[in-house]
């Protein structure tokens, strides 16, 4: 038959063809689509022509005819046609899909569209919605999205719906005179009639240029923020739900697209973190717990890098050293610290305070190991300085504080250190100096090589030499404990006391040091408070708090030296058994003997070892001991 065939111009055979496809029901695919329009023309006809008191029947026919004979694309087009003019003409409700990449078909907006966002209109002229404003600037056919909108639609729609309420926040004004008007014209030529209904009184947004190109640009700029993301997504399209991948999305939409990603990582590093909410583990256990691929030469991109913090800040966990806030990038093998932050613990890296404490935890470094041997004390006076520093949010002191036990772990380059030291200012130089001499000189015993050290520090400084040895009768005096006066001085003849020889108190040995004895009182410096407990207080208001009873009872049983030697192997994370020896000695206790008195305790308390002995010296998880206990 022809393309637009008629009744009358048929054949016997087709007209038989015809009776007989209506006879069967209409609904055998095997027919020509000719004797479908044949049927169809009579029903359009009825529905806008006659307009009959049948219109619910005429669209359910419809609709049945075009799940039988869509594949027909003419049939296909016209038929959808005179389903989106019935129900205007009936003002029937307008239902749409979702917005979808798929490109407008057509030369203009689809008709439930342009109906929609006209009964929008009528309503407000103000376009509020997000999703309203994109299903416009989609359905516009000469709108055409690049692939980062196309393969990471979701994504888009999510950033397009921060970036229009950021651009409008009060909604797109949408001004316009023109109502919407429609004509159906039959598939079969016959007829073009006018269709009436409420979409009359309808705004019509065809003919709009200026919102649209507005609306445009965003849908640029939306697609080009999503460039990084698209990219790495198509390169390695099985991580797209990792965290390397959402967190290359902007840092506004990425937790919402992450989620499932967020929670398997805030799981991981909740195993480091343990109860305490605070741990340390090399820097490629936990650059892998977010998926960044580490390089076999230990080297860790500064793009890796920012990736895990920003990863980090999503769970609500710090890191030390934080690239972003003036550390450096660690290798795969170092230690790192971290801790829980609201939002990740944010500091202003350039603020004057924070930056000066920097420095002078570095330097205060670099002379505890001058001697050639950093001791756990030198470590806690550099965190109680911190603590007394004025001026130190909460944040400022748990980032120094961990950035101090990274660095007193692994010791930054002297050259690297002192070439800093000439950009500081006049003000902050004598500070950096007394970090320096409080660190070395709070245990009253001090080394060639400290002092030569320090010599060299002052003399960076610009400050004199002679200023050494003031500070460090300084702090040896601040160490003394004079005896109290209890009751009146009542002299009787007795021996004589030799006076002083006239050497300087300071003298030079071969390898035995410096002695700085100024009362002959010397008060052993045991801080028995953790570096664990100079934390715990810092973010009392982002984690909860552990019961002050709970750490006591945690420990009972033990004397004080096994105790900070739990306390310090808490904090390093884990020791080489050499290290763990050298400190078991320093504080007077054998290491093996160590070892299996706070285990016997432990198992009395926990029923579980405490402490896991090999090549390298580690604290055994026992919460759920402890919980018991």
């Amino acid at each position: 038959m022809p393309y637009w065939p008629s009744y009358a111009d048929m054949s016997p055979a087709a007209r038989r063809a015809f009776l007989d496809w209506m006879l069967g029901g209409r609904c055998d695919p095997a027919y020509g689509i000719g004797l479908v329009f044949i049927f169809f023309y009579g029903l359009e006809h009825r529905m806008f022509v006659e307009q009959g008191d049948d219109a619910a029947s005429l669209v359910d026919e419809v609709k049945r005819l075009l799940a039988i004979y869509g594949a027909n694309g003419s049939f296909h087009h016209y038929a959808n046609n005179f389903l989106e003019l019935a129900n205007a003409q009936l003002s029937a409700r307008i239902d749409l899909p979702p917005p979808s990449p798929e490109r407008a078909v057509g030369s203009e907006m689809d008709l439930p569209t342009r109906l929609y966002l006209g009964a929008k209109l009528a309503r407000s002229p103000i376009l509020s919605s997000a999703d309203d404003a994109l299903r416009w600037v989609l359905a516009m056919p000469d709108t055409h999205l690049r692939t980062p909108a196309v393969r990471c639609f979701d994504e888009f729609v999510a950033l397009w719906t921060k970036r229009f309420a950021e651009r409008y926040p009060n909604g797109l004004p949408v001004k316009t005179q023109q109502r919407i008007s429609l004509q159906y014209r039959a598939a079969s030529g016959a007829f073009n009639v006018a269709i009436h209904g409420r979409h009359e009184q309808y705004p019509d947004v065809l003919g709009l240029t200026k919102q649209l190109d507005t609306l445009r640009n965003l849908v640029e700029d939306c697609t080009t923020e999503l460039d990084p993301f698209s990219r790495f997504v198509g390169r390695k399209p099985n991580l797209r739900n990792s965290i390397v991948a959402k967190g290359l999305l902007p840092a506004d939409i990425w937790q919402q697209s992450g989620s499932q990603a967020i929670a398997d990582f805030r799981r991981q590093v909740g195993t480091v973190l343990g109860t305490q909410g605070r741990g340390s583990a090399t820097a490629q256990h936990i650059f892998e717990m977010a998926g960044f691929e580490v390089q076999a030469n230990g080297k860790i991109p500064a793009a890796s890098a920012e990736g895990l913090g920003r990863a980090l800040d999503a769970i609500d966990v710090a890191i030390e050293p934080d690239l972003r806030y003036g550390s450096s990038i660690p290798r795969a093998d170092e230690q790192v610290f971290v801790f829980r932050a609201a939002n990740g613990g944010p500091v202003d890296p350039a603020r004057a305070t924070f930056r000066a404490a920097r420095t002078q935890v570095e330097v205060a470094v670099l002379a505890a190991g001058s001697d050639g041997d950093a001791c756990y004390e030198e470590l806690q006076r550099t965190i109680n300085r911190i603590r007394a520093t004025p001026d130190l949010s909460g944040v400022e002191q748990a980032r120094l504080i961990a950035f101090a036990v990274i660095t007193f772990n692994s010791p930054p380059k002297q050259a690297r250190v002192f070439r800093k030291l000439a950009e500081v200012g006049e003000a902050e130089r004598q500070a950096i100096a007394d970090a320096a001499v409080a660190v070395v000189g709070g245990d009253g015993s001090i080394d060639v090589g400290e002092v030569k050290f320090l010599e060299r520090l002052h003399r960076t400084l610009g400050l004199p030499r002679e200023a050494v040895y003031q500070n460090l009768h300084q702090a040896a005096a601040e160490r003394t404990d004079e005896p109290v006066s209890i009751s009146e001085e009542a002299r009787s003849a007795g021996i004589r006391i030799p006076k002083e020889p006239a050497n300087s108190p300071f003298e030079l040995g071969s390898g035995e040091g410096i002695n700085i004895d100024a009362a002959k009182l010397a008060r052993t410096l045991r801080e028995t408070e953790a570096v664990s407990a100079l934390l715990s207080d810092i973010f009392s208001e982002e984690t909860a708090p552990t019961p002050e009873r709970e750490d006591k009872i945690a420990l009972q049983g033990l004397d004080g030296p096994h105790s900070e030697l739990i306390h310090l192997l808490e904090q390093c994370g884990s020791m080489t058994r050499s290290e763990f020896d050298r400190h078991a000695r320093d504080m007077r206790l054998l290491p093996d003997g160590a070892i299996e008195r706070i285990n016997d305790w432990s198992f009395e308390c926990f029923d579980d070892a405490l402490i896991e002995d090999g090549e390298e010296v580690v604290l055994a998880p026992i919460c759920a001991g402890a919980s018991r206990k």
